[in-house]
């Protein structure tokens, strides 16, 4: 899949997504900076890297930019500002000859991000275990965002490891980079780096755990690209390592975990009852009546989601029948689960959606949702009652 804007070819040099290839340039430019011998070339080499970075087209990847000059030169105490100043200069020829300052406006892709996040928040909230590997993205999607918004994680690397991980994983993940940051001052170029990462992992999903723990189809993307994701995510942690690797101070570390604690329990606050909890790769909404819906792979949750908008549900996300057993006050079977029906008990009620041709009715089924599409070849056919599509 390319990425473009406005008809150019936005550049990812291995990566799948060129936002992430943004993330790892950023993760070089503080390196470069201060040398004690032959500053100049550092510089020279920072100018010419700007290049790629402009080829990515990436908005986050030129505000991380900026954000890292000001900080290094904060924290370095020899300031080179005539080679700042050259830096900063090639940056805004680079910035509006390529035409990128025009990307700077509140698109779709801006102003969705808070409503995944929160999404995601709610989540976390109602599923402190998590909701497992790869879950995030497909829940937020089914069942607490817009139709039109559609994401396969939550956008945003630490809220997604959060989120289907769990809680305690998500303490120690903050707790450490917080502890990083504080400790790693004395160290600009890694801190930069560090906190440079941070940041394009916070907007984006640089850190893409489902691709990165997929190492049989590499997400199904090219190799380069899974090679590449984890040589950015092996840079972070070990620069995450140089930073707290020195004397530990006590007070510093516990003021990193109560940092970690208190932006995780405020998660709570955005509680929602409406938030599906998740077992075992199964959505659970408590609610009058309480539906088992069991669909096959064909199915997207999106499409279910019309069915069980206003009731509890029980729903495997993945399709197929719960490990667990369940006393729903009704079932709704989708596609080739319509031949699943005489399995239940008679006495719950089942109500198939677009059953195959040749399904066989039991006593137990009351109703039945067909599309546009099916209509016609089952209106005649059964006595059942044809239900009206949500």
């Amino acid at each position: 899949m390319e990425f473009t804007y406005d008809g150019i070819v936005r550049w990812g040099f291995g990566f799948y997504n060129p936002n992430h290839a943004a993330a790892l340039i950023c993760a070089v430019f503080p390196f470069l900076w201060g040398w004690k011998k032959y500053p100049w070339l550092g510089w020279i080499l920072s100018g010419l890297l700007l290049v790629p970075l402009v080829m990515t087209y990436s908005r986050t990847g030129i505000i991380v930019l900026v954000l890292e000059f000001c900080a290094f030169f904060i924290l370095n105490r020899r300031k080179n500002w005539q080679w700042l100043a050259v830096t900063v200069v090639i940056l805004v020829l680079a910035v509006f000859a390529s035409n990128l300052a025009a990307r700077f406006v509140l698109d779709g892709a801006v102003t969705n991000r808070p409503k995944i996040w929160l999404a995601g928040i709610k989540l976390i909230a109602a599923n402190p275990i998590g909701v497992g590997h790869g879950y995030s993205g497909m829940i937020a999607s089914a069942f607490l965002l817009p139709e039109h918004i559609q994401c396969r994680t939550l956008v945003n690397s630490h809220l997604t490891l959060i989120c289907e991980y769990g809680m305690f994983v998500g303490v120690l993940w903050l707790t450490l980079i917080f502890y990083a940051l504080m400790r790693g001052v004395n160290y600009p170029a890694v801190w930069c780096a560090v906190a440079g990462l941070t940041l394009s992992a916070f907007s984006a999903t640089v850190f893409d755990w489902q691709i990165l723990f997929d190492f049989h189809h590499y997400g199904r993307l090219t190799v380069t690209n899974f090679l590449l994701s984890w040589f950015t995510v092996g840079l972070y942690i070990s620069l995450l390592g140089i930073a707290v690797w020195q004397r530990p101070k006590k007070k510093m570390f516990l003021a990193a975990f109560a940092g970690a604690a208190a932006i995780l329990g405020t998660m709570f606050c955005f509680y929602d009852a409406n938030t599906p909890k998740v077992c075992h790769g199964t959505a659970i909404k408590s609610g009058y009546p309480q539906l088992l819906v069991l669909h096959d792979a064909t199915w997207k949750l999106a499409n279910i989601r019309p069915f069980v908008e206003n009731s509890g549900y029980i729903l495997p996300l993945t399709g197929g029948i719960p490990d667990n057993q369940y006393s729903p006050d009704a079932i709704i079977l989708f596609g080739e689960m319509c031949m699943l029906a005489d399995k239940f008990e008679s006495d719950t009620p089942v109500y198939f959606v677009d059953p195959p041709e040749f399904v066989e009715f039991s006593d137990n089924v009351k109703g039945i949702y067909l599309s546009n599409r099916n209509r016609a070849r089952f209106f005649d056919q059964t006595e059942i009652p044809i239900l009206d599509w949500p």
